[in-house]
């Protein structure tokens, strides 16, 4: 897939903090590892997040490639210094437009651009916690909302990485 469309887009069209709805829909989460950490707030979290629709990408073919049905697709710019803390993906785009839909709900999370020192993402599959360096444009992982992920940029460059979002076939 070639990914100028994420790569050439205007990424000052949106900057938002990622905590916003962490911090109330996910307390289990943080409740695990002492609570939420007064250091963690709007000044290290930003994002700057796009939406595609269907008629600027070809859900159909993407879904295919990925063995699921795509019902929203982002990308997101992370910028330096900025990270996602703990969370797992909750869907609320999904659910609120398929609220009674009990198909498994995934999001693919793939790179956009090979890795450069100091950006990564740690996941946890089974209990066990990973780390994802060392990648190239095109590599990702798919995932449900059991899986915890964090993501940070530490680097000097800005990271992006697209989420299609849907069901799995």
């Amino acid at each position: 897939m070639d990914f100028d469309i994420f790569l050439k887009a205007n990424y000052d069209l949106h900057s938002g903090s990622c905590i916003t709805h962490q911090k109330e829909e996910l307390k289990d989460v943080h409740e695990g590892y002492g609570g939420f950490p007064n250091t963690i707030g709007a000044h290290n979290t930003q994002i700057r997040q796009l939406w595609f629709d269907d008629t600027q990408l070809d859900y159909k073919k993407i879904g295919d490639d990925l063995d699921m049905e795509v019902i929203t697709i982002s990308s997101i710019l992370q910028p330096p210094g900025h990270l996602v803390p703990i969370h797992r993906d909750t869907f609320y785009q999904i659910n609120k437009r398929y609220p009674d839909d009990a198909r498994k709900k995934v999001r693919a999370n793939i790179y956009l651009g090979d890795w450069i020192e100091g950006q990564f993402i740690h996941y946890e599959i089974d209990g066990q916690w990973h780390n994802s360096t060392h990648w190239k444009a095109g590599d990702g992982f798919i995932w449900d909302s059991q899986h915890l992920h964090l993501s940070g940029n530490a680097g000097f460059k800005d990271k992006y990485t697209l989420q299609v979002s849907g069901f799995l076939k």
